[in-house]
Order: structure tokens, then C-alpha cells, then sequence
């Protein structure tokens, strides 16, 4: 359900009641043609000219408050919901009962933060106290009680993988579980714990990431993670990444373009290990389609340069089944063991998976990886991975 579409439908039967003040004097008689023409523009949608006559008339009245209410109403419309809530103030300076004028600063402030309708919900109650059996006062109450049963602030994923490997290799098995939790409506933390064994070797990581949306534009994560044992991990790991919209959708088949930027830097005992990722992704048919180009540019401990490469391709059919498919030519800087402590591991992969959504809180993912290692420093092959992966995810 589109709260905002409740909410503008709803202003759109409510805002044209009976006015509260009548008009009187000599400017009045024309402020009020233009209140009476207003309103008939808001009627036809015509939200622009509805405002410019209502401004017109608020110069000529400036402490009537119905032509306050309809300014705001008209901004609301417009999506200026700074304006609207300025209007709809001064309208209740002026008559503090004005229902409308209630009505409308409280859907206007559940609009400017619709993930966290606590201000709203606080405000909606004040009036409420003043006017307990308005109709739709207590419309408003239940929508808002509707939005707060809707957000979920924490989500869980859980997820394993098993790793068949040759050469007579021990299989890897890993598991890995992320807890987020949303701060705001622009920004999330997660916890990250992974527990992995490789090679008869066991080792553990711990970390966190804050994501961060910038605007409607940009959003951007910092991350850092420890290991525990350091058998393979690095000990510290620093990583931030962004992601831009370059260009917005222009129609229902060609979407919106975006570039993206990951660093991460590793610590190992033998040195450290930088990584520098530019990407670009483009999105198809509403976003149904997107394929997705990364170019990984690798610096090992004595800043010699490796690069590669990966390409996805991601496909929605049907609106809870999402696919990906892909190929990857770049190097590994997470398995730093079985003697090649000094050496980066170029890996070769082709992987495919799925995601299901099971209902709007809770997704299954599986996916397949076949994928082939190699010596960059000594130019031979070290072994072949096969992994089998699955995970749920799950918000609460």
C-alpha cells in the first residue's frame, strides 16, 4: 500500500468542505473569487494554477485561514511540503480549532518522515484531545497505525556454504549471519559474524557496516572487520563503497544508470593488500533487468598491480522470483593460506543463483559457483572450488 497515495486521496475529498472563515471587505470579495476558483482548479488536478490563484488571494486577505488550508493542501499536492507546513502553521495560529488546518499539518509532517511516524502520531494525538469523535482525524490515526505495523526495523540473514575442492583438498564449509537494523529511514547498521573451515583450519570474522543514503541519488557504507584467529582472514579489514544514480529512468524500458566505487584495504601479517573497484550498472524493463560491470584493480604487499573483471546479469520474471548470472576473472585476497601468504590468488568464476520471496518479510536464496584458482606469482593452477550455497533472509 502507497501511504502517500492514501494520503493525497484523502486530501482530495477532505479539503474541499465548508470553509471556516467567510470573506469580508472590499479586497475580500475578489480574495474570495479566487478561493471559490482555487477550488474548482484543485478539482480538476490542476494543483499549479489552484496555487497561484490562492497566493493571489492570500495577498489580498492575509489572515484568513480557508485560504491557508487550501494553499496547503495545493502545496501538498505539488509535493512542497515545506511550504504546506508552513501554511497549514499559520493557519492554526490563526484559528487554533481549524480541523482542516489539523488535518493537514499532521499528514504533511507523517509525509516528510514516513518510516518514523512518531512525530506525526505525537502531534495527531494533541488534536485528537481537542476533537476525539472527528472522522477523519481517526481515519488519519489508523492509517498511521497501519504504517507503524508495516515498518520493520531489523532484518537477519543467515547463510552457508559448502565447497567441494581438488586436488585432495579438506572441503571448506562457512557460515555467515548479518543482523541489521535501521536507524532511520537513510540509515542501517549491520553485525556481521562469519565462522569458517578451510583447509582442516578454522577461523572466525567479526565486523559491522553503516550504510547511509545521501539523497535520492547517492547512498554510501563504511565497513571494518577483525579476525579472530587470523589462519586466513586478514587481521583488520577497512572497507567503504558508493553507489550514484548518473542518469534517471527515461522510460518503462530504459532505467536509471548507475555508477559505483568500492575500496577495501587488508592487513596481514606479510603486509597489506588494496583493492580499488569502479563499477557501472544499468537497469531495464522497471528495473526487472540490470546488468552490472565491475573492474577490480589489486595491489598486493609490494604494490605490485593485478586486475580483473566481473559481469552480472539480473533478471526479475516474476515479481517474487529474482535470478543473477555471471562470470568473474579477479583476484581473492580472503585465503591467504596453504603457504601462498605472499602470493595473489587470480580466481576464475562462473556463479548463478536465485532468490525467492516467500512473502515480504522472508526471502530463501540459493546459488552455484564453479569457480578455478591460480598462483599469480608462479603462474600455476592450484585447485578448482565447486560451491553450493543457500541462505534466508528474513525481516522482523
Amino acid at each position: 500500500m502507497s501511504y502517500k497515495l492514501v494520503l493525497m486521496l484523502s486530501f482530495f475529498a477532505y479539503s474541499s468542505t465548508i470553509l471556516a472563515n467567510p470573506i469580508y471587505g472590499n479586497n475580500a470579495i475578489k480574495a474570495e473569487q479566487l478561493l471559490n476558483e482555487s477550488i474548482e482548479a484543485k478539482k480538476m488536478q490542476n494543483f499549479n494554477l489552484a496555487a497561484q490563484k490562492l497566493e493571489s488571494a492570500l495577498v489580498l486577505s492575509p489572515t484568513n485561514s480557508d485560504i491557508l488550508v487550501q494553499l496547503g493542501f495545493n502545496y501538498y499536492a505539488l509535493k512542497n511540503l515545506d511550504q504546506a507546513k508552513q501554511a497549514f502553521q499559520k493557519a492554526l495560529v490563526l484559528a487554533p480549532n481549524y480541523v482542516d488546518a489539523q488535518y493537514g499539518l499532521v499528514s504533511v509532517v507523517l509525509a516528510q518522515n514516513i518510516d518514523n511516524p512518531s512525530e506525526a502520531e505525537l502531534l495527531l494525538n494533541h488534536y485528537l484531545t481537542q476533537s476525539p469523535n472527528d472522522t477523519q482525524l481517526l481515519t488519519l490515526k489508523k492509517t498511521i497505525t497501519d504504517i507503524k505495523k508495516s515498518i520493520h526495523y531489523w532484518t537477519l540473514n543467515v547463510a552457508g556454504t559448502h565447497s567441494h575442492l581438488t586436488k585432495s583438498y579438506a572441503d571448506w564449509n562457512e557460515m555467515e549471519f548479518a543482523l541489521s537494523y535501521k536507524l532511520s529511514k537513510t540509515s542501517t547498521i549491520t553485525g556481521h559474524v562469519a565462522q569458517s573451515h578451510r583447509f582442516n583450519m578454522n577461523d572466525q570474522r567479526i565486523g559491522t557496516t553503516f550504510w547511509h543514503t545521501l539523497n535520492d541519488r547517492a547512498y554510501g557504507y563504511l565497513s571494518g572487520f577483525t579476525a579472530t584467529s587470523k589462519k586466513f582472514f586478514a587481521r583488520y579489514t577497512l572497507a567503504s563503497g558508493a553507489d550514484y544514480v548518473l542518469l534517471s529512468s527515461t522510460n518503462e524500458y530504459f532505467n536509471s544508470l548507475h555508477i559505483t566505487l568500492d575500496l577495501k584495504f587488508d592487513h596481514y601479517n606479510d603486509g597489506n593488500i588494496k583493492s580499488i573497484t569502479p563499477g557501472i550498472e544499468q537497469y531495464f524493463l522497471n528495473d526487472r533487468l540490470s546488468i552490472a560491470g565491475k573492474w577490480y584493480n589489486t595491489y598486493d604487499q609490494d604494490n605490485n598491480h593485478t586486475n580483473g573483471f566481473l559481469i552480472k546479469l539480473t533478471a526479475t520474471p516474476i515479481e517474487k522470483l529474482h535470478l543473477f548470472i555471471g562470470y568473474s576473472n579477479a583476484q581473492e585476497t580472503s585465503d591467504r593460506s596453504n603457504r601462498y601468504n605472499h602470493s595473489l590468488i587470480k580466481a576464475k568464476a562462473h556463479f548463478v543463483g536465485l532468490t525467492y520471496d516467500v512473502s515480504d518479510r522472508l526471502s530463501l536464496q540459493f546459488n552455484y559457483t564453479a569457480e578455478g584458482r591460480k598462483d599469480t606469482n608462479r603462474n600455476r593452477n592450484l585447485y578448482n572450488k565447486k560451491t553450493l550455497g543457500c541462505g534466508i533472509k528474513w525481516t522482523f
